[in-house]
């Protein structure tokens, strides 16, 4: 392989994990990080860490200062709050299309999604309902018809998911799970009014709590 592919697979694969660092607070928002022990840890050149960081930084999840380093953002509530008014807009579209087209066969692939999503609740792997709810929201997209709309609908998820990781409990879970059920039961049902409904009940749970993030995350945020 040439040097040149090789370092971007490097660099992508750098990106991707250190966005999930960030997700999921493992890294935590302001905390500097140091290019040298990512370099160590990801078994790489500091190029391919220094690229990542650098489309990181257009992302927004972290900020590269001169002469101070590389720090991770903090939760900026307009930016989650423009992500959650995006990802509501069009998350209720896609839904009531998805209803009106919705076949047998999507129907099924649908009701899998829930019984796995049931499955790793009575497990106690909370942690696996954000991945299938992921891919229950692109199925959505996918039976719409408009499966390209899934990844502008992704690419702002990704800094709700640095709010929803901190809300992700227990407690909230089985709230998902019947939210999701109810999203489901009504594409089926080929209603998309119904469809619509559920699906703005569902988003409705990040709109109240965005206070409650302010108040109970403010060294998180700016």
């Amino acid at each position: 392989m040439m040097k040149g592919v090789q370092e971007r697979s490097s660099s992508d694969r750098a990106y991707s994990d250190i966005r999930d660092k960030i997700i999921t607070t493992v890294l935590k928002p302001g905390e500097r990080i140091h290019e040298k022990a990512l370099s160590e840890e990801f078994g790489i050149s500091r190029t391919p860490i220094r690229e990542a960081l650098m489309r990181l930084r257009y992302d927004g999840f972290v900020d590269i200062f001169a002469q101070r380093g590389t720090f991770v953002t903090p939760i900026r509530l307009d930016v989650i709050k423009a992500a959650h008014y995006t990802r509501s807009v069009l998350e209720c579209a896609l839904i009531r299309d998805a209803a009106m087209q919705c076949s047998d066969r999507d129907a099924r692939d649908l009701y899998d999604n829930l019984e796995h999503q049931r499955l790793v609740y009575r497990q106690g792997q909370y942690y696996k309902i954000e991945t299938l709810d992921e891919e229950l929201h692109q199925k959505i997209a996918d039976i719409a018809g408009r499966p390209s709309v899934w990844q502008i609908i992704y690419h702002v998820q990704l800094h709700i998911n640095r709010v929803r990781m901190l809300f992700l409990n227990e407690e909230r879970v089985p709230a998902i799970v019947e939210e999701h059920t109810r999203i489901i039961d009504a594409i089926a049902n080929r209603d998309p009014d119904a469809a619509e409904s559920a699906m703005k009940a569902h988003l409705q749970y990040m709109d109240e709590n965005i206070q409650k993030l302010a108040e109970s995350y403010s060294e998180y945020l700016s």
